[in-house]
């Protein structure tokens, strides 16, 4: 068997980061999450091809650190009993440093052994990984509470008008909100990956092959999954039905699977690896929260995996969008988010210090009368229920202020609503 030479491994993977042509265009919202100063173990995780690694060398930037990416096939199959040389390679590589960034680390088994020692050893840590289990109770055991989680999607309206060097003056006048919903459409179709953001010649091959590489590899070669066909046609089927509530049961009917629980497992291993985002059901009752989901693409790109988008699902795209938004916006769990179904539905409750803080309804136009009638029913017979600070109506260009029945309801235009939520959450 030939002898792996790791620190040609390294030298190469540090060539490619200093080649990297983007690493510097989009000051990424998540930055001021990944501390320098800590002595704790930080753990970045999120889909692949988000800006992971990208974001942590930005944090890095000036600093001494070393680099190794464990998604590199030379480094397949590795065993944790080697990381010793490829410690020693970084070495060779780097020469001394006081960081140590570790790309896709969950492809190790053991690595959380390997972590602890340089942590016991005053390195700085900063991991990556594309499998949300890296933030689970087992991995907080295994750091027993060394480690700072950090969240990260990919682009934000706002990165994405950055990364297109977009730049919208003053976003609360007449031209700027035109502008900004102008430049939104185009965003809530394309999504919010590096890539395709920089580059949109080859979306649909980026896309195909980005999906099929999480399916594989992060999923289907990890779990053993043994039906692979079903898989894929389970991960497919539910990116047409995305913005909906799902039924494990309806999955098990659909494909033939053997149990409700094997729907269950298939779908939480596509959360795991970032695909798909679930949002429970707001109850007091905790087992009616856990039972009840609705799913969430990730990015609102993989919408066309499924065909192409047409004006029905612009709907479902801003609802998609306004989610991941709540979900970046959240500042380490300052605010919980879900859904609201009783006589009624309210796409989501913000929850927080054990009550209710706002109701949001998300709505492409309220133009039409029966549209506007039932979205304004839904959040006043909420209202009477949830008793929340306030109540709002997201829409893609409208603003104005509504009574209803005597609850305040303000209509906001996307756009403005997500510059108003950037500004109010860089104060915090």
């Amino acid at each position: 068997m030939a002898t792996i030479d790791y620190r040609q491994i390294i030298l190469e993977q540090r060539e490619e980061i200093l080649l990297d042509k983007h690493a510097d265009y989009v000051q990424r919202e998540k930055k001021g999450e990944v501390s320098t100063r800590t002595s704790l173990a930080q753990i970045i995780t999120g889909v692949r091809r988000c800006g992971k690694s990208t974001l942590a060398r930005m944090a890095l930037k000036g600093l001494r650190y070393g680099y190794v990416n464990f998604d590199d096939e030379r480094l397949g199959g590795l065993e944790a009993t080697a990381l010793n040389s490829i410690l020693e390679a970084v070495y060779g590589v780097y020469g001394n440093f006081d960081y140590l960034l570790l790309d896709e680390i969950q492809n190790v088994a053991g690595w959380h052994l390997f972590v602890n020692r340089l942590l016991r050893n005053n390195i700085k840590i900063i991991l990556t990984g594309s499998n949300s289990k890296l933030l689970s109770s087992e991995m907080a055991s295994h750091l027993t509470g060394r480690y700072i989680p950090v969240e990260l999607f990919p682009f934000s309206f706002t990165e994405y008008l950055q990364a297109q060097k977009i730049y919208i003056n003053n976003p609360f006048t007449a031209k700027g909100r035109g502008l900004a919903t102008h430049y939104f459409m185009t965003y809530l179709h394309s999504g919010g990956f590096p890539e395709i953001t920089y580059n949109e010649e080859n979306e649909q091959t980026y896309l195909h092959n980005l999906f099929d590489a999480i399916v594989t590899r992060d999923i289907i070669y990890r779990y053993n999954i043994r039906h692979i066909r079903t898989f894929r046609e389970i991960a497919l089927w539910l990116t047409a039905h995305f913005s909906t509530e799902i039924s494990y049961n309806r999955i098990k009917n659909i494909f033939g699977l053997g149990s409700e629980n094997t729907a269950k497992n298939y779908v939480t291993y596509l959360e795991e690896a970032w695909l798909f985002v679930t949002l429970s059901k707001f109850s007091f009752k905790k087992q009616e929260s856990l039972r009840n989901k609705k799913i969430y693409l990730v990015d609102t790109s993989f919408a066309e995996l499924a065909g192409k988008s047409d004006t029905e699902n612009t709907g479902r795209l801003l609802e998609n969008t306004v989610f991941l938004h709540l979900l970046r916006n959240r500042i380490r769990g300052d605010y919980e988010v879900y859904y609201y179904k009783k006589d009624v539905e309210v796409d989501f409750v913000i929850y927080s210090k054990r009550s209710v803080n706002e109701l949001i309804q998300v709505s492409v136009s309220l133009d039409d009368e029966k549209t506007r009638a039932r979205e304004m029913r839904s959040l006043v017979r909420a209202t009477r229920e949830l008793h929340p600070k306030k109540a709002t109506i997201i829409t893609v260009d409208r603003k104005e202020d509504i009574k209803a029945e005597g609850i305040d309801i303000s209509v906001k235009p996307v756009a403005e609503w997500i510059f108003e939520q950037q500004n109010t959450n860089q104060r915090k």
